[in-house]
Formats: C-alpha cells, sequence, structure tokens
C-alpha cells in the first residue's frame, strides 16, 4: 500500500499579507514598539493562513504540494478561485511566456503505485515522478481506472483519486493538481507538472450526475464513460451491445452535464457507435486520449477513419497511445511503429488535432526504445527525422490539449456547479 497524507486536511496554499500604506495608521498605539508588534502580527497572521485558513481543494482550487519556504509562489485563493470560474484575472505567478508544453493524456500510474505498495518516485514506474521530470514533462492525465466487475466502483473511484491528489501534496512543489485551463497555465509557468485528474469507466458513476459533482468536488476533470465493460451510459469496444446500446439516455445526460461542467469527455473504450453519437451529442469537443488509427492496426480499440475524422470535425482530439498490440499486428512494436502511428493520425485529420496519451502504467506492452517517459523526447526527435514541422510538434506534445480544454472551457453553464 502507498503512504498517503490525511486527504480530509485542507489543503495548504500561502498568502500574501497587505501592509499599511503610506501615511496610513497601523492602528498600534504609539507608546509601543511598533516595528515589534507589526512583525509579531504578521508571523502569527502568516501561520494562520498557512495552516488553518486555507480552503478545502476542490474545482476551484489548485491543490498544490506542500508548503515550504523553498517552492514558488502560489497565487492568492481568491484569485484562483476566479480564473477556475473564468473570470479573466491576472494571476501573480502567470507571468511571462508560457512554456512549451509536453503531455501525456493518460497514464495509469496510481494503479501501479497502489498494486506494488511505492511511491510516485519508484523507478519501475513507467511514468514516474522523476521520469516526467527527466523528460520535460509537464501536463499529465492521471486515471482512476475501474476494473471490471467490483463490489463498489465508487469507493474504487474515490480510493484512487484521493490517492493521486496525496501523490501530487508529497511531490514536494513539483507538481500541483489542476481542474481548468487557467490554473494549468499558472502552474506550468510556475514550473511544477500540472496534474489532471481523470475517470476510466463509467461503472463508478452509480448515481449519475450526483456521482459526477462528488468526483468533480475533488477534482475530477476528465470522463471516459467506459472501459473494458459496457455502463449504463455507454457501450464498451469490447462488448458492443447489439440492441439499446451507443449512448444511452444516461449517457446523453451525463455528456450534458460534464459539458455544463467544463469536463473533458474521453471516448477511448467507446464502441463505435458510442463514439459517434457522444461527439454529435457534446457541445464541447471530445478526446480519445489513448486510440490509434485502425486502418493500420486492425483491432476494436482503435479508431476508424469515420470516427476520425468525426473527432477532428467537432474539434478534437487523438492521442496515440503506446501498447504494442493496439500499434502493430503481428510482431513486437518498436518506437518507429509509434512514429507511423502519430503520421498516420496527422495525415488523416492534421496535426492540430493529434496528441499523445502513452497508456504507461497501464499494464501495458511497451514498444522497445520506448519504455517510460525517460523516452519521450527520442519519439519527438524521430517524429520530426520523420517530416513533422518544429510547429507540429508542439501542436503534438501538448498545445492542442490546452486548445481542446479551452474550448471544452467556453461551453460550460454559467449556473452549474464548480464554475
Amino acid at each position: 500500500m502507498c503512504t498517503a497524507l490525511d486527504d480530509s486536511a485542507p489543503a495548504r496554499s500561502r498568502g500574501e499579507l497587505s501592509r499599511p500604506r503610506p501615511g496610513q495608521s497601523s492602528g498600534l498605539p504609539d507608546s509601543i514598539p511598533t516595528v515589534v508588534l507589526r512583525n509579531t502580527l504578521i508571523l502569527a497572521t502568516s501561520l494562520c493562513l498557512l495552516w488553518a485558513c486555507s480552503p478545502p481543494a476542490g474545482p476551484d482550487r489548485v491543490v498544490p504540494a506542500e508548503s515550504s519556504s523553498a517552492g514558488p509562489p502560489v497565487a492568492a485563493p481568491d484569485v484562483l478561485s476566479q480564473a477556475a470560474g473564468g473570470v479573466p484575472v491576472k494571476l501573480a505567478a502567470a507571468r511571462g511566456p508560457l512554456p512549451p508544453i509536453i503531455a501525456d493524456l493518460h497514464v495509469d500510474t496510481v494503479s501501479a503505485m497502489t498494486e506494488r505498495g511505492v511511491s510516485w518516485d519508484d523507478s519501475s514506474l513507467e511514468a514516474s515522478l522523476p521520469a516526467l521530470i527527466a523528460a520535460g514533462v509537464n501536463v499529465v492525465v492521471e486515471v482512476a481506472w475501474i476494473p471490471r466487475g467490483v463490489e463498489d466502483p465508487r469507493g474504487v473511484a474515490l480510493g484512487k483519486i484521493h490517492r493521486i491528489r496525496n501523490m501530487v501534496l508529497q511531490s514536494g512543489h513539483k507538481a500541483a493538481l489542476v481542474t481548468g485551463p487557467e490554473q494549468l497555465e499558472q502552474v506550468l509557468r510556475d514550473g511544477r507538472i500540472a496534474v489532471i485528474l481523470s475517470l476510466e469507466g463509467g461503472t463508478a458513476l452509480v448515481d449519475g450526475v450526483a456521482t459526477l459533482d462528488e468526483l468533480r468536488a475533488l477534482g475530477l476533470s476528465m470522463v471516459g464513460l467506459t472501459w473494458s465493460e459496457s455502463s449504463a451510459y455507454a457501450d464498451s469496444s469490447a462488448e458492443p451491445r447489439a440492441q439499446g446500446g451507443g449512448l444511452t439516455a444516461a449517457g446523453r445526460e451525463l455528456v450534458r452535464a460534464c459539458n455544463d461542467r467544463g469536463i473533458l469527455l474521453d471516448v477511448s473504450h467507446m464502441s463505435d457507435r458510442a463514439t459517434a453519437e457522444t461527439v454529435v451529442a457534446s457541445r464541447a469537443p471530445v478526446l480519445a486520449s489513448h486510440s490509434n488509427v485502425q486502418a493500420l492496426c486492425s483491432v476494436p480499440r482503435n479508431l476508424n477513419d469515420t470516427l476520425l475524422a468525426a473527432i477532428a470535425r467537432k474539434g478534437g482530439l487523438v492521442g496515440a497511445m503506446f501498447h504494442g498490440p493496439f500499434v502493430v499486428k503481428g510482431r513486437p512494436a518498436g518506437r518507429a511503429d509509434v512514429v507511423a502511428q502519430v503520421q498516420g493520425l496527422v495525415q488523416r485529420i492534421g496535426a492540430e488535432h493529434v496528441g499523445i496519451g502513452s497508456d504507461w502504467d497501464g499494464i501495458i506492452r511497451s514498444p522497445s526504445g520506448l519504455v517510460s517517459s525517460r523516452d519521450l523526447p527520442r519519439l519527438h526527435q524521430d517524429l520530426l527525422a520523420a517530416g513533422l514541422s518544429e510547429k507540429e510538434l508542439r501542436m503534438i506534445a501538448g498545445d492542442n490539449f490546452l486548445r481542446l480544454w479551452r474550448a471544452a472551457w467556453n461551453v460550460r453553464r454559467a449556473e452549474s456547479p464548480g464554475r
């Protein structure tokens, strides 16, 4: 079991104390040593803000790593709340140009950590924190995966979500949980890894929108309505239903709810029909976080050209994934085969609709030469050598994802929870 912090405690954040303007009274009697008392009051108030007065983490908040004097400054909570609500505010830490974005749109690291009883720093993980840092990855989608047939899928989701939150809190200012695109930009400018929390498996949403809101309050920002098990909301590509399948009525309600809240919809693992109907039903563009070109590797989990085109027309995104049997058939995959899959996506839907979603730590058969996050720079170099321009590589590496999230953020409804 991984060591976890008490997640019931409020997330720690730092505020800035205001000082009296020139000519403004400090409120202290002239007879008292003003400087000493002022410093004492500032220290006491700082401790209050740091340890007692911070608001709980939720969809309005960046969840920072544990506070330390060496860490970078964090914008005041009220400003972050406005930013999360879509208000165009100037964030204290959001100055200067945005650094290059390198994103992995799907990793199952928390499941691997739980199974092995290791921390995020452990070298056995394919997407460990040191490996992400070494590769320059600064956006990572951490997935709460729901296995087939579990008795309490909601409980499994809650457990994994809390573990993801705790691994961020224990990262020592190296990562922060974000729930909106402005937060993401602020965290990147802070020099941290932006962690985005995703649910893989709609079976966890036992009470529909009510459970969605419960998980959103913990930071959920992306939802896949199925895994390999069909849910009450949509068919899985592993078991499409002959009748009453596709996107169900309950699924359409959930799509609307996700749109209203700025939650991204992930169609990887959905059946062809459910994918097509989700693209149509959603007001926002959708993404397939970890799917490949079916014409290059004919398995049900990959996307046919019709679905690829539909996702792109809606402004969506497809993340090339690294599980060898979904990259190439009949032989072990290598890094060159992943390059071919990325090229296949670019040829079909354009570089502006392509990303990377490795599926590392998800019990995959990694291609040779692409066995952990440390190998991502080599993949990027191979893509350039294969003919992609620097601009196309930047889009695929991460710019496309930020554009997608901004688009989804813009269709939210003002009255939705967490806005």
